[in-house]
């Protein structure tokens, strides 16, 4: 089984809730019961029965569970003691960036950062940011640059928020959006969830399913050549290659829909002397205001 699978089983072994373990671990709860679906598969046995108090885990299920709880727990030493043989001159560091903040912000960023820290090398991971959220909490990642609001053992600075557009060529009237063709794009669950709240307060239905690209600069493309509209935020420093037409979006009461952008990094990691003077860095780059 993966790692995510034992740690699915010993969260429900914990609290046999499947809403409040689906929220905990940040996945849907078909998906969480899909997994759990197949971990009886994969070991031939019925792990939980589901009876009118909720589950029940069967005596195969809780001699599961405390497999579940021994081996997180051998990881999570295994993990702590390699963290502490590394030593301070540790010069990789590992950033979590949506795909956005790295194409505006985080690649000069970066680039300004090693003239003076020439010995310091970056791997990036760009993702949505819920999936970072997730693997700064594994420990995959040493800091993150996240879109949208996320709860966890983390230390956080709000580096600043982003207002959303409809995006279209020509102008357009809002109230003609449930008429005309929409283009989704890949983004993090929050933001789909600002977007589609937005959508719902304004026109009193659900968010419709749209045409659906892998990247909102395709989605761009798309729109230059009149085949639809989007809604998304965009960067105080967003360039418009396109010269599309930009709206910012309002609620009823007048006021802008805005999403925060989030500078993480772990509470329970050890910070290396390289990965310090990084923290440190953003902190002056953000009291400076470049990093929004």
């Amino acid at each position: 089984m993966k790692d995510s699978d034992w740690e699915i089983l010993y969260e429900l072994y914990k609290n046999p809730n499947m809403t409040k373990v689906a929220n905990l671990l940040y996945i849907t709860q078909p998906s969480l019961t899909k997994r759990l679906q197949h971990m009886e598969e994969e070991f031939q046995v019925t792990i939980v029965n589901r009876t009118p108090k909720g589950l029940e885990f069967t005596p195969q299920g809780e001699y599961l569970g405390e497999q579940a709880r021994q081996y997180l727990d051998f990881m999570k030493k295994t993990k702590a003691m390699l963290e502490e043989m590394k030593t301070n001159t540790d010069s990789l560091i590992t950033i979590g960036s949506s795909y956005t903040y790295s194409k505006y912000i985080l690649s000069d960023l970066l680039v300004e950062y090693r003239m003076t820290h020439p010995n310091t090398e970056f791997s990036i991971v760009n993702e949505q940011s819920n999936v970072l959220f997730r693997k700064m909490l594994e420990g995959s990642i040493d800091v993150g640059f996240i879109r949208g609001d996320y709860e966890g053992a983390v230390n956080k600075l709000l580096l600043g928020k982003n207002q959303a557009y409809l995006v279209t060529k020509e102008p357009v009237d809002i109230e003609d959006l449930p008429k005309l063709q929409g283009i989704g794009y890949k983004t993090n669950d929050r933001t789909k969830e600002i977007l589609n709240g937005w959508w719902e307060n304004r026109f009193g239905t659900e968010a419709p399913a749209n045409m659906v690209v892998g990247y909102i600069d395709v989605a761009w493309q798309l729109i230059h050549k009149g085949l639809g509209y989007t809604i998304c935020f965009l960067p105080g420093n967003f360039e418009n290659e396109y010269n599309l037409c930009l709206t910012p979006l309002e609620n009823k009461d007048g006021s802008g829909v805005y999403r925060n952008t989030w500078f993480v990094y772990s509470k329970n990691k050890r910070i290396s002397k390289p990965l310090e003077e990084f923290i440190h860095y953003i902190e002056k780059e953000y009291q400076s205001g470049n990093l929004t």
